[in-house]
């Protein structure tokens, strides 16, 4: 098995003994010198024909990527197949052509050939040294018969990374794996220029600080200050799509310190750009699942900076963000909004009754239940707690009357029936009837009749 080299640094610079930034995570993940045997044996029954083939045919083989880095972090197999070898394309085509059930060359121009086996999909790639056209993010691929070369191109040394089949030899040109124990985000050229070339891994570097517990080095972030005009060659759709990755991690507040502190966060998100107000970063963390958290993790970032959530849905809107995030996000700040203003204009408890609290309490549950619980993670994040006792009284009503305050005891067809009437009075006769129910607290189907006939009679009368 083969051993990463000793670290060295091709720009000249040794960030390993400098102070971290203040986002840097407490613990960083320590890497393993080789790939478990449990994780060779795998890629063994499902490429271990495939490396052999490009062997036999005098071709180098290299797994390449997240898998690499994920592996020596001892966290399995995870993400996509990806490999670099010396062969050229049509080479590549070849031995695949052998090996899988399919094969695709869409993107054969830019040496990357795709191919299937049974539930196993690879992607190989000639080695590239490329340079970018500066008004796009479409590279200028050379090839190259070079694999230090290749990793050399890559975005950060944690991801230059590479382990050859058959035999295992990990190559680690830039001191990735150092770079992974010491919790250092460097490039393995100069950032600058990775950044100029591909913008968007400036948001790539915010998720690694996050995903992988690393901290930026300086010269790192002074890269991203210099160059962060670039992103504006990116599309709003890409820059969507990585946002979301970050805020789907488990815990996101490392990677937006990373965001404000470069100022890409007032970029992207405009009125933090000449906000004084300090960046709610660690009240990110630990929103539950994966699926839930990201809009809410958008309420705590807007909160502080929007107006109201129209402003916030413009935000989101502007940066392409899903149409179903934006519109949790909205419902849970206008909840937000409306429990700080409740929780504020609340009369004190030496001269609150039952009366008095519980209909604002019924309003609130009624109106936003489905936003409550993010609502109130979010006004914690922004440090606007709800004061006692009113949390409490809002917990009450919640408790016993939630399940039947969000809808009426009657439909539509039940007040038509009632009252023998159609058209628009039967919804205003809905809406009075909620009010009823808001006041009264929730109301059996025949009550809902006595107070409907009640409202019929003095409207006619």
């Amino acid at each position: 098995m083969g051993a990463s080299p000793a670290r060295s640094d091709p720009r000249g610079s040794n960030p390993a003994g400098s102070d971290p930034t203040p986002s840097a995570p407490a613990r960083a993940p320590q890497p393993a010198a080789a790939i478990s045997d449990d994780d060779q044996h795998e890629l063994d029954e499902r490429i271990g024909l495939l490396a052999e083939a490009f062997a036999h045919a005098g071709h180098r083989f290299f797994l390449v990527g997240g898998l690499v880095r994920d592996a020596l972090l001892g966290r399995g197999l995870t993400g996509d197949i990806d490999v670099t070898t010396d062969a050229v394309p049509d080479q590549i085509a070849q031995l695949l052509a052998d090996w899988a059930d399919t094969v695709w060359d869409q993107g054969k121009s830019f040496g990357t050939v795709g191919a299937c086996r049974g539930s196993t999909t690879v992607e190989i790639t000639t080695h590239r040294a490329e340079s970018y056209d500066r008004e796009s993010r479409k590279p200028n691929v050379r090839f190259s018969s070079d694999i230090a070369t290749d990793l050399g191109r890559r975005d950060f040394t944690v991801n230059a990374m590479a382990v050859e089949m058959p035999g295992w030899a990990v190559l680690d040109p830039f001191g990735g794996m150092e770079d992974l124990a010491n919790g250092v985000l460097r490039t393995p050229s100069e950032p600058e220029g990775l950044f100029s070339d591909d913008p968007l891994r400036m948001l790539r570097a915010a998720r690694f600080c996050s995903q992988l517990s690393l901290s930026a080095e300086p010269e790192l972030i002074a890269a991203v200050r210099s160059v962060r005009p670039r992103l504006a060659i990116v599309s709003r759709e890409r820059i969507a799509t990585e946002l979301t990755k970050l805020l789907e991690l488990p815990s996101v507040a490392a990677g937006a310190a990373f965001l404000a502190e470069t100022g890409l966060l007032g970029d992207l998100v405009h009125p933090w750009r000449t906000s004084d107000v300090e960046v709610p970063t660690a009240a990110l963390d630990s929103l539950g699942d994966a699926e839930g958290r990201v809009p809410v993790r958008w309420a705590i970032l807007l909160g502080p900076v929007c107006d109201d959530d129209a402003e916030a849905a413009r935000c989101l809107s502007a940066l392409r963000i899903r149409s179903a995030t934006i519109k949790a996000a909205r419902s849970i700040l206008r909840a937000a909004h409306a429990l700080a203003a409740a929780s504020a204009n609340a009369p004190p408890p030496e001269v609150a009754d039952a009366a008095t609290w519980r209909p604002v309490a019924r309003r609130l549950v009624t109106d936003h239940d489905a936003g409550l619980d993010a609502a109130l993670v979010v006004l914690r994040a922004w440090g606007r707690p709800l004061i006692e006792p009113f949390a409490t009284w809002l917990a009450e009503v919640r408790a016993a009357e939630g399940p039947v305050l969000g809808c009426l005891p009657v439909d539509g067809h039940q007040v038509m029936e009632a009252l023998e009437t159609s058209g628009a009075v039967v919804g205003e006769a809905l809406s009075w009837l909620r009010e009823r129910q808001i006041e009264l607290g929730p109301l059996s189907p025949e009550r809902a009749g006595e107070l409907l006939r009640e409202w019929d009679r003095r409207r006619d009368g």
